[in-house]
């Protein structure tokens, strides 16, 4: 079946590719998060067939994995850097969606919402999808166009169509009757109308203070440790806390080696030497710049191009070569903490008393290479291999490397302090007896092998570990309490006679409201 046919053979394809990136689109959104989903259903599903469940519903981890590189496909196409941390954000946020997508697929076939093949034509042509909206071909200076938008679906010529119009009736048109029965049970009293309307409308004029936590005395603030502690007896529950293991890990950073440093400093002297013959800077920049700044799109960037700036924005060994260089000429390379530059001056000029450079830039970062990560990496593996076979403690003397140590971990940690974001590293703690040596681990900056140290049982957390918490609520609760009690000492002054003029006379602290007329939904400063 087809309702409408198509628009043009040259749209096949396109309407199949906007289709499949929107349905993508839906369930891409986020993958299982980098918790322990896998840990937690280990017993109750089979990893090799299921990642997960939503009412029963296998989710296979071959459709999660797919999902999770598609989505991380789009944020490399979009500009964006693909680390440990961004990685695990998409697996949660697929897997998010995922469930969001299951569940709504499950209440629109339980309430049995369906779709006509007359509220298809008439969705498609007065309320389509955001994605077809968004297509180039209907769109004029960067806006939807709704006459092109019409020719195209008022000219048929094949099937192209069709599993379009079954995306409309299956999903597209369910979704949006379920949202409108979810907004339709949605409703405001009168007196809720009424309300909001004066908010909105009545303009009100006050004459006010403020009274701030500034007029408690502090002296009435301190508290004893009889009263901390009644207070953390009160409180146990709150302060249970799960099972936490700590660790002791050797770690690797993934720095630069000198070898690095030298060879980047010679593509430098390289790309300064094609510009010099007569090879354009902008196009340069555009090819080789690792400065992310400079990138406009996926294909496109600004040359370098840095516009004006002024002595104190840039970095000092930049600066100096930049203001001591004339205009239209090329220097560099020139060492930051950024890596090697080469700087093109266009021009300077005076903003009153400071100079000003137009400049731009090529920059090459100082990256630690291939050769030197699998330098790292061996030695990393070669001690793993010993540390599991002769001792932890052992290969530490043999390797003559520093131990550090990662302390009271919870499960749902992602970061380890002096590490940063290393899921892995939770996951190998808790999957592990004491004692056990990890493998290979590493994220954006270290390669890490890990032993597991300690396991602390549950329990409910000492005084001294939340005695910091404890005086932080029970200060802030007595001076609201203190604050309210000087309020109505105030309001009853107020009522019986005191100007505001007194009111401010007597109390030194009061911050005097600027008298304004606005309605209540602006506020009063």
């Amino acid at each position: 079946m087809a309702l409408m046919t198509s628009i043009r053979t040259r749209m096949h394809v396109v309407l199949w590719g906007l289709l499949i990136v929107f349905l993508l689109s839906m369930t891409v959104g986020g993958l299982v998060g980098g918790a322990n989903i896998l840990d937690q259903l280990f017993g109750r599903i089979d990893p090799s067939t299921g990642i997960g469940a939503v009412n029963g519903e296998i989710i296979s981890p071959e459709s999660f994995t797919r999902l999770v590189g598609n989505r991380a496909d789009q944020a490399r196409a979009d500009g964006q850097t693909i680390d440990a941390r961004t990685l695990d954000q998409i697996r949660k946020q697929v897997w998010d969606n995922i469930i969001r997508d299951y569940l709504v697929a499950q209440t629109v076939k339980d309430l049995k919402i369906e779709a006509t093949d007359d509220e298809v034509i008439y969705h498609l042509k007065n309320n389509p999808p955001t994605f077809l909206k968004s297509y180039p071909q209907f769109q004029t200076l960067g806006e939807f166009d709704p006459v092109k938008y019409d020719l195209a679906i008022s000219s048929p010529e094949g099937n192209e169509w069709a599993p379009l119009e079954q995306f409309m009736k299956n999903t597209f048109i369910p979704d949006y009757k379920l949202r409108q029965i979810l907004f339709s049970s949605i409703s405001a009293t009168n007196q809720e109308v009424i309300d909001e309307f004066t908010k909105r409308n009545i303009q009100y004029t006050i004459e006010a203070v403020h009274v701030t936590n500034t007029m408690v005395d502090s002296d009435s603030l301190k508290l004893s440790e009889e009263e901390l502690l009644a207070e953390y007896n009160i409180r146990l529950d709150e302060f249970e806390k799960g099972e936490t293991r700590s660790l002791r890990y050797i770690s690797w950073k993934k720095d630069p080696a000198e070898n690095d440093s030298i060879s980047i400093r010679q593509e430098a002297i390289e790309l300064k030497a094609k510009i010099d013959a007569g090879e354009d800077f902008a196009e340069l920049a555009n090819i080789y710049s690792d400065d992310p700044s400079n990138q406009v799109s996926p294909d496109s960037g600004k040359g370098g191009d840095l516009g004006f700036f002024g002595k104190g924005q840039m970095v000092p060994a930049f600066e100096e070569a930049a203001f001591s260089a004339n205009p239209n000429e090329v220097v560099g390379p020139i060492l930051s903490a950024f890596g090697y530059h080469i700087i093109k001056v266009f021009e300077k000029k005076k903003e009153g008393a400071d100079e000003q450079v137009h400049a731009a830039h090529i920059l090459l970062k100082i990256d630690a290479s291939p050769a030197t990560l699998d330098e790292l990496r061996r030695k990393a593996i070669l001690f793993s291999y010993d540390a599991q076979d002769y001792g932890f403690d052992a290969a530490v003397d043999t390797h003559q490397v520093e131990i550090k140590s990662a302390i009271s971990l919870a499960a749902d940690a992602n970061y380890v302090s002096g590490l940063g974001f290393i899921r892995s590293a939770i996951r190998f703690a808790f999957n592990n007896k004491l004692g056990a040596v990890s493998d290979l681990l590493e994220n954006d900056t270290y390669y890490i092998v890990a032993s597991l140290d300690s396991i602390a049982p549950p329990g409910v957390k000492s005084l001294e570990e939340v005695k910091t918490r404890i005086t932080r609520d029970l200060t802030n609760e007595i001076t609201r309490e203190k604050t309210k009690d000087l309020t109505q000492t105030l309001m009853n002054k107020i009522n019986s006679g005191m100007t505001m003029d007194e009111l401010v006379e007597q109390y030194k602290n009061l911050e005097r409201v600027k008298s304004d007329s606005k309605t209540l939904s602006r506020s009063f400063e």
